[in-house]
């Protein structure tokens, strides 16, 4: 049981870590395209929605981090995630 509770909190940590990394680079490249925009609303409009979706995406992804470690607290496996 040990095994599979430190292959899951590695698979976690994995996971959260590429999704920070990936929201990162999203948030920037919204910024960069709304600098670039160049006063088109349009491309405005893009660079803000990839930075809006960027940060609830890494919401969404700590919230299931989150919850993981409820299930696993209340599953009874340490709750060491």
């Amino acid at each position: 049981m040990q095994a599979l509770t430190t292959i899951f909190t590695n698979l976690l940590n994995i996971g959260t870590g590429v999704a920070v990394t990936v929201a990162a680079f999203f948030v920037m490249w919204g910024a960069y395209q709304y600098m670039s925009a160049g006063g088109n609303p349009h491309r405005m409009e893009e660079g803000k929605s990839a930075m809006i979706n960027a940060a609830v995406g890494l919401c969404i992804v700590l919230l299931a981090r989150i919850i993981a470690q409820q299930l696993a607290s209340a599953v009874g496996s340490g709750g060491g995630l």
